[in-house]
């Protein structure tokens, strides 16, 4: 069961959202995918879709999750993003 770690791909998000739907626990889940239990549990907590309004959509949708993973590994650092910054980091640096 060990593997080295991997993100979660779009084929283990429909799993784990069909298994989901179906009751499995968490554990049996992370069983049948190969991964440890506190990955499927983070996946599941991270991207828990909650509506007060319709509580009938709540739940672990895997698309939502996929966009969302992708959207967060987008995201650029704060050197990359603010130049100000970064240019004060080098100027420091030469500076000792």
């Amino acid at each position: 069961m060990k593997r080295p770690y991997s993100n979660i791909d779009m084929d283990e998000r429909r799993k784990i959202a069909r298994w989901r739907m179906a009751g499995l626990a968490v554990g049996i889940i992370a069983e049948k995918l190969g991964r440890h239990r506190s990955t499927i549990f983070r996946q599941i907590e991270r991207i828990m879709f909650i509506d007060e309004v319709i509580p009938d959509l709540n739940g672990y949708y895997c698309v939502t999750a996929h966009d969302m993973a992708c959207e967060r590994r987008a995201k650029l650092r704060k050197l990359a993003r603010f130049s100000r910054v970064r240019q004060s980091v080098i100027d420091r640096i030469k500076q000792g």
